[in-house]
């Protein structure tokens, strides 16, 4: 007997709850989140944006991202502040989901103003408060006449006459605290990560001049001088580091074919900056390179095609995914990563050189050279690997001098604010040593903002502390010399201090 399948009798439309779009975006970083505004500028046509943080009594305040791109009119501004709207993109566009302006600025900030001026049409602004967002957001709108004097008003270098302007205010991702050295100390990290970050991401776009992005801080007495964003090239070695590579892997899909290019970097080049990538270990910049219309959206990692190896430190994969290929994998909201589906997993595994060389062949080439260059160019002593807090000659030093223990993750150096009887602070577990920014005008001989300074100091005091990095725990001896060493070195800073002071008075 056969028994048919029950057939529902009634349908009904069930809209999510509003709550839901204050969870999209939860995981923007603040580097992540301005570079997703600049993916809109940059789709609006942008010649030149502007990335400004604002700061008052050297605080910060604001942040303000300004393009000079085809801006929009009130049509086209309600609709980018829609959350329920997916929006219709060009074909080269670098945008994806169409809520990017939303949830990355609503994700480090509590307010959200865009003034706008297209073309023939009158300017326009609008509003959007996070506290509104979980029971269905609220949009304001200002006048014409409010909008025109914002925008106559952004004071940049660049004409003006179209293009838009977005505010983040309320920023929950500034710091809070009333301490100078600090809100300096954060400043001065954040622009060097949204600088980072942007060179990687945009690098093929930065580099072709099809836009200048550029950073300043402005305070109530003006704005400083921008810094333009440099490409950040991870393919950007001068000598392939193996015979036969860079090699065109070609990848067969359903859709059509697409190039996944194997590179090998060179073994002499691992402190340069498109190797270490803003200070991240090999451990975590090897891997697939995913690009969709020239913007980076995965930066390392291999999406379980092979694991994570010290012996691949040296092997990247750039492959491009256009639109006919975008169902095969999936772009997390913050364009930081993506997953591939079961059919490009195998695309990749079979794909071929035309010389019959595979994706095993490319990471057989990566770990032989890896061991080929252990063997010649070993050293006399081994050490973690530091990244940033040092110029790039001095890493350049540190990676021609010594030998990288690549079971051990990368340090950081920076200057933090620690108790005034602390020199230095170990912390394992964020891989950072840090020192005390009480001391850092005593070390350096002045006031500094450049997180490279005091080269000399920080390379002495990291080979001093290297080997308390290795391991898990810390014994007692490491503790007592410790110990010794931070009353050591505060008493060496404090008569430092003193002496400039008597310098000064006489």
């Amino acid at each position: 007997m056969t028994v048919s399948a029950p057939q529902p009798v009634s349908q009904r439309r069930v809209d999510p709850d509003p709550s839901i779009t204050s969870a999209i975006g939860r995981h923007h970083s603040l580097a992540t989140a301005v570079a997703d505004l600049v993916d809109n500028s940059i789709d609006a046509g942008a010649r030149h944006v502007l990335v400004r943080f604002v700061t008052r009594n050297g605080r910060s305040t604001g942040l303000e991202v300004i393009d000079d791109g085809k801006g929009m009119d009130t049509a086209a501004i309600d609709a980018a502040m829609t959350y329920a709207r997916k929006r219709d993109y060009e074909e080269s566009a670098l945008g994806h989901f169409g809520i990017g302006l939303k949830a990355a600025s609503l994700s480090q900030a509590d307010t959200l103003v865009v003034w706008s001026r297209r073309y023939g049409a009158p300017a326009v602004g609008r509003r959007l408060r996070r506290s509104t967002i979980d029971t269905g957001p609220i949009v304001e709108s200002y006048s014409t006449e409010d909008a025109e004097t914002r925008l106559s008003a952004a004071q940049v270098e660049f004409d003006l006459a179209t293009g838009t302007l977005v505010e983040w205010g309320d920023v929950r991702a500034f710091p809070r605290s009333d301490d100078d050295t600090e809100q300096t100390a954060w400043l001065e990290q954040a622009i060097e990560d949204v600088l980072g970050h942007l060179g990687l991401v945009l690098h093929r776009i930065l580099a072709r001049g099809d836009v200048t992005v550029t950073i300043e801080v402005s305070d109530e007495f003006g704005s400083g001088i921008p810094r333009v964003v440099p490409p950040l090239d991870p393919f950007g070695y001068d000598r392939s580091g193996a015979p036969g590579y860079p090699a065109d892997l070609s990848v067969i899909l359903p859709e059509g074919r697409t190039v996944a290019r194997a590179h090998v970097w060179p073994s002499n080049s691992r402190s340069g900056p498109g190797y270490v990538l803003g200070g991240r270990s090999p451990l975590e910049t090897q891997g697939l390179y995913v690009y969709r219309h020239d913007r980076l959206l995965q930066a390392g990692g291999w999406c379980d095609l092979t694991m994570r190896s010290p012996e691949l430190a040296f092997a990247r994969l750039a492959i491009d995914i256009g639109d006919a290929f975008e169902r095969h994998l999936t772009i997390n909201p913050e364009k930081t990563g993506v997953v591939l589906d079961s059919t490009l997993k195998d695309a990749l595994l079979a794909a071929r050189t035309p010389d019959g060389r595979g994706f095993r062949e490319f990471l057989d080439a990566a770990e032989g050279r890896s061991r080929e260059s252990r063997r010649r160019t070993a050293r006399p002593v081994a050490v973690i690997e530091p990244r940033g807090g040092l110029p790039s000659t001095v890493l350049a030093a540190f990676g021609e001098a010594t030998e990288f223990d690549l079971d051990e993750e990368s340090v950081d150096i920076r200057w933090v604010t620690l108790p005034p009887e602390e020199f230095f602070r170990v912390d394992r577990d964020s891989r950072r040593l840090s020192l005390n920014l009480r001391y850092r005008e005593a070390v350096v001989g002045h006031k500094s903002l450049d997180p490279t300074d005091a080269p000399l100091v920080k390379s002495l005091v990291f080979l001093l502390l290297n080997g308390h990095f290795a391991g898990t725990l810390r014994g007692a001896r490491e503790k007592r010399l410790e110990a010794a060493w931070q009353s050591i070195l505060v008493a060496a800073a404090r008569a430092q201090i003193d002496r400039s002071a008597s310098d000064e008075g006489e």
